[in-house]
This record gives C-alpha cells, sequence and structure tokens, in this order.
C-alpha cells in the first residue's frame, strides 16, 4: 500500500477513534454472529450486539448491507459494539433497487363509451396460450388452440382476399 493510502486509513481509524458513534455497515449474520464494516477498516469485524434486535432483522440487514450505529469497546475499533439499525434516506428507492416488488392482482375497470389502449409498435392482449397482437402496419394476429367466432346478427369476413386454409 502506498503511503498515501496509509495515511488516508490512519486518518480514518482516528475518526473512528474519537469519543461518540460510528456510522458502518451490517454485512454478514450467521450462526448468531454479526458482522460490520467500519469506515476505513479493512474488512468485516464480529461485534457485539447491546440492542434487542431479532434474527430476522439482522439477516435482512446484512443481505441490505444496512448502516447501523457502531460504539467501538474503549475506543479500539476492532470490538464494535451493534447499537442500532438505521433506516435508509430513500426507502422507497432502496425497494426499487433491492429486486421486483410482489406481484399483485392487477385489474383495470373502465366505465365509460370508449376505452384507447394505445402502444407506439403493438399492443398484446394474453391470456395462457390465446393471444390477440396488434401491429403498427396494421396486421392483426388471432392465435389460440381454439377460435370460435360467433354473430347473433350477421357475420361478415371481408378482405381483398380471403384463405381458408
Amino acid at each position: 500500500m502506498s503511503a498515501r493510502g496509509k495515511k488516508a486509513e490512519v486518518v480514518a481509524l482516528e475518526r473512528a477513534l474519537s469519543p461518540g458513534a460510528v456510522v458502518g455497515r451490517l454485512v454478514a449474520f450467521e450462526n448468531g454472529e454479526v458482522r460490520v464494516e467500519l469506515p476505513g477498516a479493512r474488512g468485516a469485524l464480529v461485534a457485539r450486539i447491546s440492542a434487542s434486535i431479532d434474527d430476522a432483522a439482522l439477516a435482512a440487514a446484512a443481505r441490505e448491507r444496512q448502516e447501523a450505529v457502531l460504539l467501538l469497546e474503549e475506543g479500539d475499533p476492532s470490538r464494535p459494539i451493534l447499537v442500532a439499525l438505521l433506516r435508509s434516506r430513500t426507502p422507497l428507492v432502496d425497494a426499487l433497487l433491492a429486486g421486483p416488488l410482489p406481484a399483485a392482482e392487477r385489474v383495470a375497470r373502465v366505465d365509460g363509451k370508449r376505452v384507447v389502449v394505445e402502444g407506439k409498435e403493438e399492443v398484446v392482449l394474453q391470456c395462457g396460450r390465446a393471444s390477440l397482437t396488434l401491429r403498427r402496419d396494421g396486421k392483426v394476429v388471432l392465435r389460440g388452440v381454439n377460435v370460435v367466432s360467433q354473430a347473433e346478427r350477421v357475420h361478415k369476413v371481408r378482405g381483398g382476399k380471403v384463405q381458408i386454409n
């Protein structure tokens, strides 16, 4: 490590040694043991826990590398004590970045005389093995295992050319 890098590490550790709390990250929770990272220190350290935080919360915090308030026993950075977990400043952004949102039932109810669903290239309605695709070039593709076309009055089939089979 360069002299400049060592100096930066010493300055960071001196800050950590100053009286008061240190903000670090909870990086692992296995077999009841918590590991944290301190700013400026290398690697994860085993921390004691002073707060009553349940195992599920500790496991979730470790997965998310959540920030934590730490005290250093007798000012020694190798002896951290976990005091509390910090809430994120951006919980909605963190939730979006954590992964896909849980699937929720999506129902659209439209109460009007006309409904327009528009797509720049195509619109697809799909349910299982059946689909209806409307394409920008005017092509309509109807697919399904069985297709039933039924009319109570007149049933017209029009086209410049009609192919059957």
